[in-house]
């Protein structure tokens, strides 16, 4: 037990090394730029930027990205990220809270009635996630629906890269499950999945969509805890990571606002409203 403690928060602190390392920085946008003069006034320039803020911006295609393997292969790269530091020290924490539940859930210690959850055992597979997946997309394109489109691909996205991270962690941890089957019970896999959708319908539609989701996780975890397969440790983290891998691929799914920039210039400075995206 105090090895997965240690591991869960060792590997949480190892994401945010390189996180903080690749934050970007805040550039101008080529917007309103409101000039400071000696004298104090500001003048108003529309559309132009010094040479030098120019040079900062990030080099930003004008066509969105479409093509799904390259959006992939970029998930894996974006995951090691500040937010997905703290989404998994956040969940560390909980699991770490809830590690006294680990030895009362074996047997299924909570009396959980396994004849209520056992769809659960087949929901919360990475095979079903997938395949929900891939429906949604192919029937959002037949139709021409863009948006539910986007969210179905960003399902299987949020799945593959998920499963990854965590069946990584299943083979590097060698925690035995309640059951005695394997070593292969830190963190669940199940509970990856279904949260992983959940946090993608979260953040594409809202608590609306998202808290019926969520709640389905949940379901998806208990059914998990009552066919003891996982401890209550395994479920947290597994759903911590399925959060962390929506939140990844849905990066640019938000509401925007404006950040304000000051940035010196030639006989003053130059006020830069950019907008940006969490």
């Amino acid at each position: 037990m105090f090895r997965v403690r240690i591991l869960a928060t060792a590997f949480a602190c190892a994401l945010a090394l390189p996180a903080f390392a690749q934050e970007p920085a805040q550039t101008p946008s080529i917007g309103d730029v409101a000039a400071v003069a000696p004298d104090g006034s500001v003048e108003a320039q529309a559309g132009t930027v010094s040479a030098s803020a120019v040079a900062q911006l990030p080099r930003v295609s004008p066509v969105p990205q479409t093509n799904f393997f390259k959006l992939s292969g970029s998930d894996f790269k974006n995951f090691f990220s500040a937010d997905t530091a703290r989404t998994l020290a956040y969940t560390s924490i909980v699991a770490i809270g809830s590690a006294p539940w680990d030895r009362e859930g074996i047997n299924n210690g909570f009396n959980i009635p396994t004849t209520v959850f056992q769809s659960g055992n087949v929901i919360g597979s990475f095979a079903f996630q997938v395949a929900a997946g891939a429906a949604t997309y192919g029937v959002a394109k037949t139709v021409h629906n863009q948006k539910a489109a986007e969210v179905g691909r960003d399902i299987v996205r949020a799945q593959i890269l998920s499963q990854v991270m965590v069946q990584t962690l299943k083979f590097t941890v060698q925690r035995e499950r309640p059951d005695g089957s394997n070593s292969q019970s830190f963190p669940s896999g199940h509970s990856s999945s279904a949260f992983a959708t959940a946090a993608v319908l979260h953040r594409h539609y809202g608590w609306k969509v998202g808290a019926p989701a969520y709640a389905l996780g949940s379901y998806v975890a208990l059914a998990r805890m009552s066919w003891n397969r996982h401890h209550a440790t395994d479920v947290v983290m597994g759903a911590g990571f399925g959060i962390a891998a929506a939140r990844t691929v849905t990066m640019t799914v938000a509401k925007s606002k404006f950040n304000i920039g000051v940035q010196p210039q030639v006989g003053g400075a130059s006020v830069n409203f950019t907008k940006i995206y969490q």
